[in-house]
């Protein structure tokens, strides 16, 4: 074993790793609120700016597995550093988009930025802590996705309000930067626990049998068609309280932020709960499923604005369990040499939801002349087939298991 980190450098990076997640939803989660004055300003309906919110996703779905690959392949730290700094220069870039061609094509190079870091930074966890710590240091950091668009409205809108929408882009794209050097400082002389960097590359033949983990792919459809409601919710629910609940901007930041910190809150505990029920986590994730489903479909009915809150409370609680057992699971059914992969083909699947959710939801409300109804609906039949196919999960008792391409895996 290699020189192992001792426990408060672990700490502090795991913090900057938290730190940079929050500033990559914060950078992302801005286009969704600035939604309607981009719309205004480049005279854009409701199903274009679904293309925009899409394009995004497209880049950050496309990256995921080469960005788990690279991050194998040539260590967490590179890959990492140049994600931030890629996706900060299409951060400040969106603020000159100057019309619905050039708009796409911004945010799709800003999503192949931030599509890097996710499998980077899953990466970052197996190389800086001890086995036993990984499971709760990757749902710790991943609980960052919840805070992260809890944070942002809250920053955002004020700012939108202040400044306007692209002035907004340039400001936050300089916390990038801040992310580059603590990153940069907090590694500098950190050691690793791994055997040596020639013995973690994983081989051609450690891919293939990867690639042939059946279990792997039936968490990737499940993560797919419970990600189409997550970011149908992110992307549109800044403009369905403006426009159907008449809530002003900055109203819309602080409303937005309560459901995401029961979302925040449930990631973490849910962590611990996932290591220790062990392959019982398969029903919880079932009756999670269906629980976000129903949510979403009442908050269709609501007829109050305080109503919409409590009903998507309940949806992100039991969100975060889901969240948590497919973010976890790398660490704990794989060999380290391929976690950065693993995670990026699982991420894949859920980042590629992001291309068609918002683009559909924009059909569905630009079609139904403003109603938000039918695209509710639309994420409620995805929580159903996301449960469908929970329930053909199997259950097994062994990382060996895992790594078996028939295998039966913990669940």
């Amino acid at each position: 074993m290699g020189n192992s980190v001792n426990a408060s450098k672990s700490t502090m990076i795991l913090s900057i790793l938290y730190f940079g997640w929050i500033v990559s939803y914060i950078d992302r989660t801005a286009v969704s609120l600035s939604i309607v004055q981009i719309g205004e300003d480049l005279s854009l309906d409701a199903s274009k700016l679904g293309i925009v919110l899409s394009a995004f996703f497209m880049g950050y779905a496309l990256m995921q597995i080469p960005g788990g690959w690279l991050a194998d392949r040539f260590g967490s730290r590179k890959v990492i550093v140049t994600a931030v700094l890629f996706w900060s220069i299409f951060t400040a870039l969106t603020g000159l988009a100057w019309s619905l061609t050039s708009l796409i094509l911004i945010r799709f190079l800003f999503g192949i930025g931030e599509g890097g870091y996710p499998a980077a930074s899953t990466k970052a966890i197996s190389d800086y802590f001890p086995a036993d710590k990984r499971t709760k240091a990757q749902s710790t950091m991943m609980s960052s996705n919840a805070l992260g668009a809890a944070l942002a409205p809250i920053i955002c809108a004020p700012l939108l309000a202040w400044l306007g929408w692209r002035h907004v882009f340039w400001v936050i794209s300089l916390l990038g930067i801040i992310v580059v050097i603590w990153f940069l400082l907090s590694t500098k002389h950190s050691g690793k626990y791994s055997v040596s960097d020639k013995a973690h590359k994983p081989n051609k033949e450690e891919y293939l049998q990867l690639l042939r983990n059946t279990y792997l792919w039936k968490v990737l459809l499940v993560f797919f068609f419970i990600n189409i409601p997550n970011w149908g919710i992110m992307s549109w629910m800044p403009s369905y309280l403006m426009q159907v609940h008449g809530i002003d901007l900055k109203s819309v930041g602080l409303i937005s932020a309560v459901p995401v910190l029961f979302l925040t809150i449930g990631m973490i505990i849910s962590g611990r709960i996932i290591n220790k029920v062990g392959a019982n986590a398969k029903y919880g994730v079932i009756a999670g499923i269906l629980i976000l489903g129903v949510s979403l479909y009442l908050i269709t009915l609501s007829a109050s604005i305080v109503q919409v809150i409590i009903y998507q409370c309940i949806a992100f609680t039991f969100m975060s369990f889901v969240m948590s057992f497919i973010f976890t699971l790398p660490h704990r059914i794989m060999e380290q040499k391929v976690v950065g992969t693993a995670f990026g083909i699982l991420n894949f699947g859920g980042q590629a939801a992001g291309i068609f959710s918002p683009m559909i939801m924009g059909a569905l409300i630009a079609s139904t002349g403003g109603s938000y109804k039918s695209a509710f609906l639309f994420l409620t039949v995805c929580c159903l087939i996301a449960a469908f196919i929970a329930c053909l999960l199997p259950s097994a008792k062994s990382k060996e298991a895992a790594n078996h391409p028939t295998a039966k895996i913990v669940g």
